[in-house]
């Protein structure tokens, strides 16, 4: 009959033997730089299961106008916006205020940060009007119609 002492000396030898060489070389690898490109795919991949995550519950606590319909307002008055140099400066005053309006109704839908609701007009308007677009572009929104110059 085995000793118990033993059967766990024995077993704790193997571990040893085992675990110790595959730990050291594990070690070696990861100071050497051998997994950091696998680690930064995996951190990426892990910002982007968040992300996805804070869209989606964002999207269930969605009151009112869905989002799509909000993105094509964008669109729409984004291309009226484009096209209004013909008009009066309070029609064009107007139309910049109602896309303003929508792009503050996008942000809060998917809790973007904007500064849009500040008293700022000129450049800094135009520029931080930019910024958002870009926010909701990244979040999946599609503010701009695919044109020339830009990827299909």
């Amino acid at each position: 009959m085995m000793d118990t002492y033993q059967v766990v000396l024995g077993a704790l030898a193997v571990a040893i033997m085992v675990l110790v060489p595959i730990g050291c070389v594990l070690l070696w690898d990861l100071l050497a730089g051998r997994w950091d490109e696998s680690i930064s795919r995996f951190r990426q991949r892990q910002l982007m299961a968040v992300e996805r995550r804070r869209t989606l519950r964002a999207l269930r606590r969605m009151h009112g106008v869905p989002l799509e319909r909000l993105a094509a307002d964008l669109r729409r008055l984004r291309e009226v916006i484009r096209a209004d140099a013909h008009r009066s400066a309070a029609q064009q005053m107007g139309n910049r205020l109602a896309y303003d309006q929508v792009l503050m109704q996008a942000c809060s839908m998917l809790e973007i940060e904007h500064e849009l609701a500040e008293e700022t007009s000129g450049m800094e308007r135009d520029i931080e009007r930019l910024r958002v677009e870009a926010e909701l572009e990244r979040a999946g929104v599609t503010v701009t119609e695919r044109g020339f110059g830009q990827a299909a």
